[in-house]
């Protein structure tokens, strides 16, 4: 039976215990952390007893946590950009440690709204990914010290791309170059986390995604789009138009040891946060993934 989650980031109107209780009212007794929702700051290890002990209370466990996101990227395109993301994100992988989690997701490249508007995206790819591997290799031995593997994840800025008249993949958007990317790096402190939503709104097939991912995937995002008109939705499972049947029998072939975590934030049809949490619950049940 495999381990289920539920991200925080689905109650991130409400405060962290809140949105604990709500997420344990509907059978989840694991979580993913949202650090932009309910670690707000630029030192998130300094909330880590206090969001253990929440956990604690409750008999809850943190499997996974989403960094500091935004601006917080490995890629960032300035060394002074880098410079200030870069101990925000050790700082998070340390709380991520000490809170019990085995996790941590983190964005590589920079979402193009955060890029100079005078700049085409292109001429930026190479520092990207120069800085975004130069970020990992800094950040390799804050992972090893906190018990604590990076996820690198795949993100739908191709499609963000595209709805402003640009051409162009964007770099380490696709399973195929992220795992191109982690191979160097130690497996056990660097790993990646398929998006499903993500996959289809960027043109890819998730389960194809989790397929090349293979031995290096360590984490899931399980959300659902819509089929014909993704816009990484972050539906509840059944809401849109994934294969789910495939992408579950992807997850079984590649053997993967981690955690199904539900990604589920915006309602498809004005259902309240509670609402979306139980349906999860209930498809999650239907599926025999709840014992």
């Amino acid at each position: 039976m495999p381990q289920l989650s539920y991200s925080t980031a689905g109650f991130g109107s409400l405060d962290l215990g809140p949105a604990l209780d709500h997420i344990a009212a509907a059978g989840f007794r694991c979580v993913e952390l949202a650090c932009d929702r309910h670690v707000a700051g630029d030192h998130p290890s300094q909330m880590a007893t206090r969001v253990r002990r929440q956990l604690e209370e409750r008999e809850m466990m943190a499997t996974t946590v989403h960094g500091p996101a935004r601006r917080n990227v490995l890629g960032a395109v300035t060394e002074e950009w880098r410079s200030a993301s870069i101990p925000v994100l050790a700082d998070a992988l340390r709380m991520t440690g000490e809170i019990g989690a085995r996790g941590m997701v983190i964005h590589g490249i920079p979402n193009p709204m955060f890029l100079p508007e005078d700049r085409d995206p292109r001429s930026l790819y190479e520092t990207m990914v120069d800085a975004m591997r130069r970020s990992v290799e800094d950040l390799v031995p804050v992972a090893a010290e906190a018990g604590v593997r990076m996820l690198l994840e795949n993100l739908p800025y191709n499609r963000d791309l595209r709805a402003e008249g640009k051409e162009g993949d964007y770099p380490l958007m696709r399973m195929s170059d992220l795992r191109e990317f982690v191979d160097p790096f130690p497996s056990e402190q660097v790993a990646l986390i398929v998006d499903v939503g993500h996959a289809w709104t960027d043109g890819s097939d998730p389960a194809s995604e989790i397929r090349i991912a293979g031995d290096r995937l360590w984490g899931t995002h399980l959300q659902d789009v819509d089929h014909d008109d993704p816009q990484d939705d972050h539906w509840a499972p059944l809401q849109g138009g994934l294969d789910w049947p495939s992408i579950f029998e992807a997850l079984a072939e590649v053997d993967y040891p981690g955690t199904y975590t539900f990604e589920v934030i915006r309602p498809r049809n004005d259902e309240s946060a509670e609402e979306l949490a139980l349906m999860t619950a209930a498809t999650a049940s239907t599926w025999g993934l709840f014992p």
